[in-house]
């Protein structure tokens, strides 16, 4: 195991110290997560992904929800909101649908048992590289937290249509999400990089360049697998993982900024258009975003109204205000606050993905058209851009490299700049890191 570390926030590098069990260390200088100390990693984040794997299969093999109204008795399953939005010519949402909520999950939970189980016999499989870099390109896009959400939301709404029943996959998507997220938390990297035989940049290896504070002796990063290399031109990958390598992303304010005004104009139809149209016994109109949450609201859910309203128009517009003034704030080399800035993007970065009920809760109710309920549940053209819109934003926090809000300020005293590396104890001390909280 290397004994340095590098922030994969704003770049500076550590020196890699024990801390107690169920401890983590964070960035002196940025604040973000460097690591953890998980006891048992191996056999606890492997018995999860087990269970994980067991309970998916019972989520989308067994009903999800009964729904019963006039005699007339129906069931969905998980993949019925996909096949909803398919069926009503949307086929791209519906895709979308089905990748974040089944396929995606499923990739990742086979692909970390197909290396972990190996791992538990001290050694790798074949390809372990590409593996562990598709399970780090999926995970961002594994949302079974957020079509929980929207099948709460659909089951409130659908009550003063049917009695809604929930089923046994219901159970086993709800135990499902919660194995799958303990399991990405008790899994330390480490437990794989440990016994690969790739070697890792050591301070004893550290350039002499480095030691001497020359700036072109700097460190890449590998953002997959956390490997640590001297920055040479002739080094475009990663030789653990295969990911490419790069000192900084390649035209990241370029292609976030692309990204982002493409979410913007997305999200003009998105709200133009209805999302949904909603028919009782032949009556009924098409709901935008904003007349949807106006009639909750006239019907006396405003808890509900409040979360649709917060996830579909305040985070969408929150995060492309958030992301124009980082972009903005990058692009005229701004030193205005950067561990606050750093703080907004990662807040950014992890509420995105919500906006993504919205898109679920149309999916689940259109389904109630294939059920021969007695209501007419159709997606409006709107939840298509809206959709893309949310995609969109994803992509681009996803696209933004943090590293560039450091770029133009003067480093921290705690910590080591990726030129330098701390030549005497007093300095040593400064790149520890104690541990913080549990």
């Amino acid at each position: 195991m290397t004994d340095l570390v590098a922030c994969h926030e704003c770049d500076m590098l550590f020196h890699r110290d024990d801390i107690p069990v169920g401890a983590k260390a964070n960035c002196t200088r940025c604040g973000a997560e460097l690591y953890r100390h998980i006891d048992n990693s191996l056999d606890r984040s492997l018995a999860l992904y087990l269970s994980t794997f067991v309970f998916m299969l019972i989520a989308n093999l067994y009903p999800f929800i009964t729904m019963q109204t006039a005699g007339i008795k129906a069931t969905s399953i998980v993949a019925t909101g996909g096949l909803a939005l398919y069926q009503f010519g949307m086929g791209e949402l519906g895709l979308v649908v089905f990748l974040t909520s089944i396929l995606l999950p499923l990739i990742c939970v086979v692909s970390m048992i197909y290396l972990l189980l190996p791992a538990k016999f001290g050694r790798l499989p074949p390809g372990y590289g590409p593996v562990y870099r598709i399970v780090r390109m999926c995970e961002p896009w594994s949302l079974l937290a957020v079509f929980m959400l929207g099948t709460l939301i659909a089951a409130v709404k659908l009550q003063s249509l049917a009695a809604v029943i929930p089923g046994l996959g219901m159970l086993g998507f709800i135990l499902m999400m919660f194995t799958y997220s303990a399991a990405r938390s008790n899994f330390d990297p480490e437990v794989l990089w440990a016994i690969c035989h790739v070697k890792q940049l050591h301070s004893d290896d550290f350039p002499a360049a480095a030691a001497e504070g020359d700036e072109t002796a700097k460190v890449l990063t590998c953002h997959t697998c956390g490997l640590l290399r001297p920055l040479d031109p002739d080094t475009h990958h990663c030789a653990r993982c295969g990911s490419t390598m790069h000192y900084r992303v390649t035209d990241s304010l370029q292609k976030t900024w692309a990204l982002l005004v493409s979410a913007a104009i997305m999200l003009i139809p998105a709200n133009l258009y209805p999302v949904m149209s909603v028919k009782k016994l032949g009556k009924g109109s098409a709901d935008t975003i904003v007349s949807g949450v106006i009639h909750l609201m006239e019907g006396g859910m405003f808890g509900l109204a409040f979360i649709v309203l917060f996830a579909s128009i305040v985070v969408p517009l929150l995060k492309l205000s958030a992301m124009g003034f980082l972009l903005y704030s990058v692009g005229n080399g701004s030193d205005w606050r950067p561990r606050d800035r750093t703080l907004l993007y990662r807040v950014t970065e992890v509420v995105g993905a919500w906006s993504m009920v919205d898109v679920f809760l149309v999916g689940l109710l259109s389904g109630l058209v294939s059920l021969g309920l007695l209501a007419t549940i159709e997606p409006g053209v709107g939840v298509t851009f809206f959709g893309a819109a949310v995609i969109l934003t994803m992509l681009a926090a996803h696209s933004f490299d943090p590293r560039l809000i450091w770029d133009n300020t003067t480093l921290s005293s705690e910590g080591m700049s990726q030129g330098q590396l701390p030549d005497n104890e007093s300095d040593r001390d400064n790149g520890q890191l104690a541990p913080t909280g549990r």
